[in-house]
């Protein structure tokens, strides 16, 4: 086990994935890449155990895209309106 978290998204460091609880909630879970695999596809141990029997080791592998930095998921830029006022009287 590494003893120093290493820099995201490489082996040994934190990440977060958005999943489903077993009540069917969607929840953050944090999360420990522990190795790259081809295929942009990661082995991530599951850190916060919610529910111990949802995956028999803890451990799943997933897409690397489907991983992130933060626990807030990326905020989406929404375009701001021109500003400009619609011209009165017409129909």
């Amino acid at each position: 086990m590494l003893n120093v978290s290493a820099p995201y998204p490489h082996a040994g460091s934190t990440a977060y994935i958005d999943d489903i609880d077993c009540l069917d909630k969607p929840v953050v879970r944090k999360v420990r890449i522990i190795s790259h695999k081809p295929e942009d596809l990661v082995l991530i141990a599951i850190r916060d155990r919610l529910a111990p029997r949802e995956a028999a080791s803890g451990n799943r592998t997933v897409p690397l895209s489907s991983l992130r930095e933060t626990e807030q998921p990326e905020q989406h830029t929404i375009s701001k309106p021109s500003g400009r006022k619609p011209k009165a009287g017409r129909r």
